[in-house]
């Protein structure tokens, strides 16, 4: 059974501070509440379990302790059961529990540990979980998962508990914490590191090996496979990224061959999705790879995001965008998009380049960013309901704009595909501030890049997206196009980026 465990690097920042504080000669305890949701395609039932920037997190008091020492806590029954009744009524359905070896470098659970948990899991499943089916009032009724953390100095340990099955303790695979900066915790005493590939040997004297593996632990999902998403899988392959999903609906035209990497006439006609991830089986037969030849506001494009550790997108039209920040709010993803726009004629043609980066519980979101990530117009109307769109419509709000061809060409691909390539390397190496946007015109000579350091955006409390959709997964329906709900057909729903009049519109 595989377990992933996704934390807000603020929260952790917390649970560091009050646990392992310097000087600290006694154990505690504290408690989370966190989202857990199945991993796609897990026959074993595997899980991931989702603690967001916006998740309760108790810290005790002394004297919320019946008994305190230096190996050994117990809180006391008193405000464990106010804190379970104050769970109940919640929506999440795991509860975190979280304690302290401070005077070790590499945590490790104990007999005691074992013991404790145990008897505490009997307490949910005998106790709890019949008494919300039995008073719901008290709260919805649903299963409980049970995560329990030890912290060390250096170190932690982590393991889903249920003794209904039949080994009680499963093991967390990989424990990430998302934050300006993506890290992997060491979990347990860990195991022998992996040989380097010699494919990234030239790679080595920047890129530390211990980002290097986990560049190659990783599953990234790419959305969008066109003519910038194609230079991007190539691109993430061989930066030694282990697993890719390719996420897109559309065919190969011949309008596509001058920017898509590695087209050829004999192409045309298929799909994209497929037909790139049969050119990335050729050149990287050790990638983990999965195509999703459906559409991002797919059912199974949702399922298959919800599996993956962070998304790239290489998009052409903006619902998909919005769709996407949904997408990364509720599981807790990093999103780093590209986009390019050629615009201008003649002596006014300026190519310009576009990335920007959603770090969940770190930047603000893209509908709380000062930038404008997107046209707010176009996507609320693809996203109304049919009487709203209507009634819009005869107000005056909405105009139809005639199809208009969109200008594109293979050096700004390349262009905006570096920009998020080296960003993303950044971010897991952490030479500097992840940058949150990047914007560059090449006829003006300008290069904008923001950060924390320079332009700190951090989640807006009042923005319904990065506060109360944050870590919610799969118990909140993602937002669908109207067309998505009407149409027979799922295939064609992204709407094409040459049906728009914006003046700059980024694409793929």
């Amino acid at each position: 059974m595989k377990v992933k465990v996704r934390i807000a690097a603020s929260v952790m920042e917390r649970l560091r501070a009050y646990h392992l504080a310097p000087g600290k000669r006694a154990e505690a305890l504290s408690y989370l509440w966190a989202q857990a949701y199945p991993l796609p395609d897990d026959p074993d039932g595997g899980l991931c379990v989702l603690v967001p920037h916006t998740a309760p997190l108790m810290l005790f008091a002394p004297d919320c302790f019946l008994r305190q020492s230096g190996g050994n806590v117990q809180l006391d029954p008193a405000v464990l059961n106010g804190l379970l009744v104050r769970f109940a009524a919640s929506s999440f359905n795991c509860l975190v529990n979280v304690h302290d070896h401070w005077f070790s470098e590499q945590a490790t659970f104990s007999g005691v540990d074992d013991r404790d948990d145990r008897i505490f899991d009997r307490y949910l499943r005998e106790r709890f979980e019949p008494m919300l089916r039995r008073h719901p009032h008290l709260g919805m009724a649903r299963p409980i998962f049970n995560l329990s953390v030890v912290l060390g100095q250096q170190g932690l340990d982590a393991r889903l508990i249920d003794g209904r099955r039949s080994r009680d303790f499963a093991p967390v695979n990989s424990f990430d914490v998302v934050g300006d900066r993506f890290e992997r915790l060491a979990v347990g005493l860990g195991s022998a590191p992996q040989t380097l590939d010699e494919v990234f040997d030239r790679q080595r004297d920047f890129v530390p090996a211990a980002q290097q593996r986990l560049l190659a632990a990783l599953d990234v999902a790419l959305v969008g496979c066109g003519g910038l998403g194609s230079i991007l899988a190539e691109a993430l392959a061989r930066l030694g990224v282990g697993g890719l999903v390719l996420v897109d609906d559309d065919r190969l035209e011949a309008t596509n061959l001058n920017r898509w990497q590695g087209g050829s006439p004999a192409s045309v006609g298929q799909p994209k999705a497929t037909h790139l991830g049969e050119r990335l089986r050729a050149m990287f037969p050790r990638l983990r790879l999965r195509v999703v030849d459906r559409s991002v506001f797919a059912p199974e494009a949702e399922r298959a995001l919800s599996g993956c550790d962070l998304i790239v997108g290489g998009l052409d039209n903006d619902e998909a965008r919005y769709h996407l920040n949904r997408v990364a709010l509720q599981y807790s993803l990093p999103w780093f998009d590209a986009g390019c726009a050629v615009t201008g004629v003649g002596a006014e043609t300026d190519f310009r380049v576009r990335m920007f980066a959603i770090l969940p519980g770190v930047s603000a979101c893209g509908e709380c960013t000062q930038y404008i990530l997107w046209d707010r117009e176009r996507t609320l109307e693809a996203f109304l309901d049919e009487a709203t769109a209507r009634s819009r419509r005869a107000a005056g709000y909405v105009l139809d704009a005639p199809a208009a061809r969109t200008p594109s060409v293979y050096a700004v691909n390349q262009r905006a595909a570096a920009l998020l390539e080296t960003e993303l390397l950044n971010y897991f190496c952490g030479w500097r501030p992840t940058a949150t946007m990047i914007s560059e015109s090449w006829r003006a000579g300008t290069f904008q890049r923001a950060d924390r350091e320079n332009f700190p955006e951090t989640p807006d409390p009042e923005c319904p997206i990065c506060s109360y959709y944050a870590g919610v997964a799969q118990t909140e329906p993602l937002p669908r196009p109207r067309a998505m709900h009407a149409a027979t057909s799922l295939a064609g729903l992204l709407l094409d980026a040459q049906s728009t009049q914006t003046p700059e519109v980024h694409h793929g």
